[in-house]
């Protein structure tokens, strides 16, 4: 199903300039042994602190409600995706594989575009 030239799911939000916004990904309901120990093993695999992302404008990490969740704040979708299918999934499959698990998890993620973000 598509809604103009967007397939429905893709977030695209255009601001009255005409210029993208960005979009806020959040993961969460993890399956179970996805935590604080793997998501820092992973953090660790990419050399995420010395090599952030490029376009990533916010990350958070944490319990919510009993669920590990990952909330971003990207400057655009394809920067996410860019960053996902380069790094992060390569990483995760790899920390996972050491430690035995499976490589390939679901998760629910959220997608919404992003009104306002203030970075000081």
């Amino acid at each position: 199903m598509r809604i103009g030239s967007h397939p429905v799911g893709l977030v695209l939000a255009i601001n009255t300039k005409g210029e993208t916004m960005a979009v806020a990904i959040i993961n969460t309901d993890f399956p179970e042994g996805f935590g604080a120990d793997m998501y820092d093993a992973v953090n660790a695999e990419m050399g995420i602190v010395a090599d952030p992302p490029p376009g990533l404008i916010f990350h958070w990490a944490g319990e919510v409600d009993g669920s590990f969740t990952i909330t971003d704040i990207w400057d655009s979708r394809e920067a996410y995706d860019t960053f996902t299918g380069e790094r992060l999934m390569p990483a995760i499959e790899k920390v996972a594989a050491a430690a035995g698990g499976p490589t390939e998890a679901q998760q629910r993620t959220i997608e919404a575009a992003v009104h306002n973000h203030i970075k000081p």
